[in-house]
């Protein structure tokens, strides 16, 4: 039996910020597959075709055309095909891409899974397209339906999925979720285009140090209660952790394998122990690997102090983005996310003493948020010693407690299902004046850094970051010379790419 794992073509609006992303859950769920004995391989259609761009409707999409996507599918043959949605946004990209699959291969199984699908999954199987939904983690899930279908059983009654039978859904109970991350074998990279990663890590990603840059996840799960995000339809509110020494042998296998040299952990919550986050940089720092590394998902700024900062620094790390979400304190309260103002003030002007580059990210437009709100995080942003911020308009998503009050108040669009989170109006602003408002906050807060270049100065400790320094100075006066898409992409573009929690 062979299984192929897709991860679908990237379809956005011209003005959004484009690019792809190593499939690392992709990844990992070849990785038990493979070492339960399963026939597997994985096509990432967005990566293998990211320069094939053409037009859908208004949006342009990138990846394989569906010629080629067929072409690898028969040639391939799989009995299985697994398709990864990790967003609402994408949902449609995912769909398509199912079609495709059945049109080539119509008694293939196809099984889809992901953030969207998690939150989603009776919608999902709206689609005939889709023969079963996994909710959750994957691994053991996946390998169930692998063998139940080889072995010709019952697909009905696996832990952890929704499947359709005569027209009805059948939700079967929620899988347990996986205590001991370190018995999951590393993501099987072997699999994946590595190459256009690296490549594109450079091309489309202007903010890296380092180009041989890679992804790693070191925990599942956040237990926060944030209403804004999905994470949690994945990975649950149990945080999970992988063991310092798990973590290092991966980054290890980069370096060795791939010639790694910097890190992007992609943790929702990598330091809700910070004597683990501790025991990584020391394994970093004793086995003496020259890397660097940033936490673009962002860190709890309110969990870091002093001598953590200094050892993460020590151990490579070079730029934190912290989710700071709103400086209003009753907007933060009602985002379900409690943090001391000037304790954050503290950890980031230490961070920028030692220097670390600092990235905030905000939001506005929530559904019950008014102008004086959104001024005060403007005014937060600007009051700390923040290098930069990112400011988010709030986008409802799916199985999420702040997608039940738009749908309450009445705020979601009447356009297609997946348009969503493109726009919505709130109680007190139109989509469009929340565009506005966005781009005020950016140039607001750039404004306030513009007259100041010998704060970047504390961040050159050699001649890499000297050349670091240059490379952030060309990328911005690109936005500075265009005012129009400073203020349509924002500094998002450099530094984030987008952030799926949102």
């Amino acid at each position: 039996m062979k299984v192929l794992l897709l991860n679908p073509f990237l379809t956005v609006y011209p003005d959004d910020p484009a690019g792809v992303s190593p499939a690392l859950g992709l990844g990992y769920l070849a990785a038990y597959l493979e070492q339960n004995g399963i026939d597997v391989s994985v096509l990432d259609i967005a990566a293998e075709g990211v320069h094939e761009v053409r037009m859908v409707g208004k949006k342009v999409r990138y990846g394989l055309d569906t010629i080629e996507i067929k072409r690898r599918l028969k040639e391939y043959s799989p009995q299985i095909v697994g398709i990864t949605c990790q967003s609402t946004l994408h949902a449609q990209d995912a769909h398509d891409t199912a079609k495709i699959v059945k049109d080539a291969e119509p008694e293939s199984l196809v099984v889809m899974g992901g953030a969207h699908p998690s939150s989603e999954p009776r919608g999902v199987l709206e689609d005939e397209n889709v023969d079963i939904v996994v909710k959750g983690e994957g691994e053991i899930t996946l390998l169930g339906i692998c063998k139940n279908f080889e072995e010709e059983k019952d697909l009905e009654d696996i832990l952890g999925t929704f499947v359709r039978n005569n027209g009805k859904v059948i939700e079967n109970p929620p899988r347990p979720f996986i205590k001991e991350l370190d018995s999951l074998p590393f993501p099987a990279r072997h699999l994946l285009p590595m190459d256009t990663y690296f490549r594109e890590f450079v091309t489309r990603t202007n903010y890296v140090m380092r180009e041989r840059a890679a992804t790693v996840v070191t925990s599942r799960g956040c237990p926060g209660n944030c209403i804004f995000c999905a994470v949690k339809t994945v990975w649950g509110r149990r945080w999970r952790a992988r063991s310092p020494q798990n973590v290092v042998d991966e980054i290890e296998e980069l370096v060795r394998d791939y010639h790694v040299e910097e890190i992007h952990f992609l943790d929702d919550s990598i330091s809700v122990n910070r004597e683990r986050l501790m025991g990584i940089c020391g394994e970093i720092i004793r086995r003496k690997l020259d890397i660097k590394w940033t936490t673009p998902n962002g860190i709890a700024v309110w969990l870091l102090h002093k001598e953590l900062l200094r050892k993460m620094k020590q151990a490579g790390c070079y730029r934190l983005t912290f989710g700071l979400e709103s400086g209003n304190r009753e907007t933060l309260k009602f985002l379900g996310k409690s943090y001391n103002y000037d304790y954050a003030r503290k950890m980031i002007r230490y961070s920028h003493r030692i220097g670390l580059w600092t990235i905030g990210t905000f939001i506005i437009g929530f559904p019950y948020e008014k102008r004086e709100s959104i001024e005060d995080t403007i005014d937060f942003a600007i009051s700390t010693n923040l290098d930069f911020a990112i400011f988010y308009i709030a986008n409802p998503l799916p199985g999420t407690p702040m997608y039940d009050i738009y749908l309450k108040e009445g705020l979601l669009p009447k356009t297609g299902a997946f348009d969503i989170v493109r726009g919505c109006r709130t109680k007190y602003f139109s989509h469009e004046e929340l565009k506005k408002l966005q781009g005020e906050a950016f140039s607001r807060f750039l404004k306030s850094r513009l007259g100041k270049p010998w704060r970047f100065v504390n961040k050159v400790r050699s001649l890499e970051d000297f050349a670091y320094v240059l490379k952030l100075g060309r990328n911005f006066s690109r936005f500075i010379s265009n005012p129009t898409s400073m203020e349509k992409k924002g500094i998002a573009a450099l530094w984030e790419g987008g952030n799926k929690k949102r």
